[in-house]
């Protein structure tokens, strides 16, 4: 005998004919929702017989106990350093953390968010790689790539702003030929970084090449940033400085370099967007922006604690953390 699975918040959505994060608001008598969307949204909910998610507002009773987070690779050093933030902020709150890792794979990160949503987090916070097609029915924080009109609050980097300080830096010690490897420019990190490249380029006068701008496979990986600096390698004029848009591509340009017989900052300048917590033992070492990763994992938990603790819906913040320049060997400085 099949058991009919309980309304989601996703379903009276769809039968009101509103947003998702829109029925949440109206079932929470948010000021910002009409009157006629609010009642509509009552209707579809008493129609379906839908339960709320009584975890999520237990927090307001100071009862909730467990927050998800989704990430992409836990194994990277980036996601492992914002999850021990956000760890922090919310066991410092009496709220314990299940994290969900979805290998960048996004039928595994909608997979990862309805598991959580079956264990009934009272929120969840998400490093979308784009898998999420409904938003999930509880507060959430989305970080390192914005997700918006989804919601409760973003928080990402200076991306554009660090990629430019990247090729500045670069073109002050003489660079005009500046590449860039980056990973597919799909969602906000990605296209905010090449387009921070790009336009840095155009406005200081440097070659703009297409060919200059490689790009590597959704997995971010060291291998993709290998094949990519191969690839600029074997131009007929190819650049003399790269600029990579994460740290992986970093260590698979370095080792190209290396395959090839060009040495790094001797032949070729390399800088990163990333900077590895081991940065400085590279050989030669990484020059690259440092962003402050727990203080993102701190900002996320903390946008999502004061979401659940609001009595009404909150509007939804966008944070972006300042990054810093730290100048190492590779590109050819010291």
């Amino acid at each position: 005998m099949a058991v009919e699975r309980p309304a989601t918040l996703a379903d009276v959505a769809r039968v009101a004919q509103v947003a998702t994060s829109t029925a949440s608001r109206a079932l929470q008598e948010s000021p910002r929702i009409s009157e006629s969307t609010k009642s509509r949204v009552r209707a579809a909910a008493r129609g379906l017989g839908y339960r709320p998610n009584r975890v999520a507002q237990s927090l307001r009773m100071q009862t909730a106990s467990l927050v998800g987070i989704v990430v992409p690779d836990i194994g990277a050093p980036f996601f492992s350093r914002v999850v021990k933030g956000a760890q922090h902020v919310l066991e410092q709150n009496g709220i314990a953390v299940l994290v969900m890792n979805t290998e960048r794979e996004p039928d595994r990160e909608s997979a990862a968010v309805q598991t959580l949503l079956e264990h009934r987090v009272a929120g969840i916070l998400v490093a979308t790689t784009g898998g999420a097609t409904e938003e999930p029915e509880v507060p959430t924080v989305y970080f390192d790539n914005i997700v918006r009109n989804r919601g409760v609050g973003n928080v990402t980097r200076a991306n554009g702003a660090g990629m430019r300080l990247l090729v500045e830096h670069l073109q002050e010690h003489g660079h005009q030929r500046v590449g860039y490897i980056g990973g597919p420019p799909l969602l906000t990190s990605g296209i905010e970084r090449f387009d921070g490249y790009r336009d840095a380029v155009r406005e200081l006068g440097l070659v703009a090449r297409d060919d200059y701008a490689q790009f590597g496979e959704k997995t971010w990986s060291a291998r993709s940033g290998a094949e990519a600096m191969a690839r600029l390698l074997a131009l007929e004029v190819p650049p003399t400085a790269v600029v990579t848009s994460g740290e992986s591509f970093a260590f698979g340009a370095l080792s190209a370099c290396r395959g090839a017989g060009q040495e790094v900052p001797r032949d070729l300048a390399l800088v990163s967007f990333d900077d590895p917590p081991f940065g400085d033992l590279l050989d030669p070492s990484l020059t690259a922006l440092r962003p402050n990763e727990e203080e993102m994992g701190r900002l996320a938990a903390s946008l999502l604690l004061h979401a659940l603790q609001a009595t009404a819906a909150p509007q939804p913040a966008e944070v972006r953390l300042p990054v810093e320049l730290v100048v190492r060997r590779s590109c050819g400085c010291q």
